[in-house]
């Protein structure tokens, strides 16, 4: 078993559960490699753990194979109301969306999620037919621009997208490397070698397009007020704005407040980023943020 991710910001998370409940029921919406699972099997009665992958399910099952209190689901989180007991919709008192995508996928899935990934263009977090290659040799010009625009904010979207259109004329671009060199050399000069990669955006804007994150994140959050229970919490984790935007907007618009009638209160007003300290000891954890909220109608 080879674990190669750390649990994100899991004293925060923890500390979020509410202890007004006997039997917690508790939902962790993207179990992952188990590490926020581990804590939260030993403060529930009854856990349900959330994996759309079935590699890193494997991984997962056997990191937790002491807990008898688990019960693992291999779907996407927006199914989360379709997959437990019905005597328990509407009486979940906890909920996580670590919304990042694992270190397993970047470092063991050979899926073309990593620049440097000589394996074929993938990029698949699992149940889903479409993939990296897909969208970058049959989508149009334009669609794959939209793409790049739409999921990685890209100002030169229209550009980079003409230059992959004209590169796959001559050959299918078929590794993630290829793809990165693509985007590498469309470049100017001045601009490759910054803080951040050229090819990062796309490489998010393509892995969305394909896993169909955003959308999935919506619906995941239509079927809330009904799965969780009266104070029951819900902690959400992103890691960059789009999905901070959708859950930002979401939680303001749904707000109890004087002059509103929603059905969550936040918990905390402003996001929980971690500290210095994790941030030193796990890097991939700096661009986390947290928000949290109650339901209370």
């Amino acid at each position: 078993m080879n674990i190669v991710h750390t649990p994100v910001m899991l004293n925060e998370v923890i500390s979020f559960m509410p202890n007004t409940f006997e039997n917690i029921i508790t939902v962790d919406a993207t179990l992952g490699e188990g590490g926020h699972s581990e804590v939260l099997a030993q403060k529930s009665n009854t856990l349900y753990a959330i994996e759309r992958d079935k590699e890193i399910l494997t991984i997962a099952k056997n990191r937790l194979s002491k807990y008898s209190n688990i019960n693992y689901i291999n779907t996407t989180y927006d199914k989360i109301i379709d997959n437990i007991k019905e005597e328990h919709i509407g009486h979940v008192n906890f909920i996580l969306f670590d919304l990042g995508v694992s270190l397993f996928h970047f470092k063991s899935a050979n899926r073309g999620f990593s620049f440097n990934d000589e394996s074929s263009l993938d990029m698949r977090l699992g149940l889903n037919d479409k993939t990296a290659f897909d969208v970058i040799n049959k989508y149009s010009e334009k669609d794959l621009a939209n793409v790049l625009y739409n999921y990685g904010e890209i100002k030169n979207s229209r550009y980079l997208s003409e230059c992959i259109v004209n590169a796959r004329k001559t050959k299918e671009i078929s590794t993630a490397k290829e793809l990165e060199n693509i985007i590498f050399h469309s470049t100017k000069k001045e601009k490759r070698y910054g803080s951040i990669h050229p090819a990062t955006l796309v490489f998010q804007a393509i892995r969305i397009e394909v896993n169909d994150e955003l959308n999935i994140l919506k619906k995941a959050l239509e079927n809330l007020p009904k799965i969780l229970d009266f104070g029951g919490r819900v902690v959400f984790m992103s890691y960059h704005s789009l999905e901070d935007r959708i859950v930002k907007q979401y939680l303001k618009s749904n707000e109890k407040t004087k002059n509103s009638d929603g059905i969550f209160k936040l918990v905390n007003k402003h996001i929980i980023t971690p500290s210095e300290a994790e941030i030193k000891n796990n890097p991939p954890s700096r661009s986390a943020k947290v928000r949290v909220a109650e339901k209370v109608v």
